[in-house]
C-alpha cells in the first residue's frame, strides 16, 4: 500500500511497499519528479532525508536562483536554458 506524505500540488513523497528497497516518488507543484529513478535503499535514504532536513532547518539551504519566481517556473526556466552554453540538462 502506498503512503503519501505531503500535498502533491505543493510537495509530497509517495512511498511504496516497505522493505530494504522501496519505490519513492517525489512530487512538486503537481509534477512527478522521480520518473527516471524511484527506487531507494531505505536505510541510506532515511539517513539522507534526516541530514537534508537538519541542513535546511539550520538556514544553510540555497536560495531560489530567480527571486520571486515559483518553483515550477524556476524549473521550466532552468530546463529551457540548459544547453544554451554548451551544457546538457544533466550538467
Amino acid at each position: 500500500m502506498n503512503m503519501v506524505l505531503g500535498d502533491k500540488l505543493r510537495f509530497a513523497a509517495e512511498v511504496g511497499e516497505q522493505g530494504q528497497l522501496c519505490r519513492v516518488d517525489l512530487w512538486a507543484a503537481g509534477k512527478w519528479l522521480t520518473c527516471d529513478d524511484n527506487t531507494a535503499y531505505v536505510p541510506q535514504f532515511r539517513r539522507e532525508v534526516l541530514d537534508t532536513a537538519a541542513w535546511l532547518r539550520s538556514g544553510a539551504g540555497f536560495p531560489m536562483p530567480f527571486a520571486g519566481v515559483s518553483a515550477e517556473a524556476t524549473h521550466q526556466r532552468l530546463m529551457r536554458r540548459a544547453g544554451d552554453d554548451g551544457e546538457t540538462e544533466a550538467d
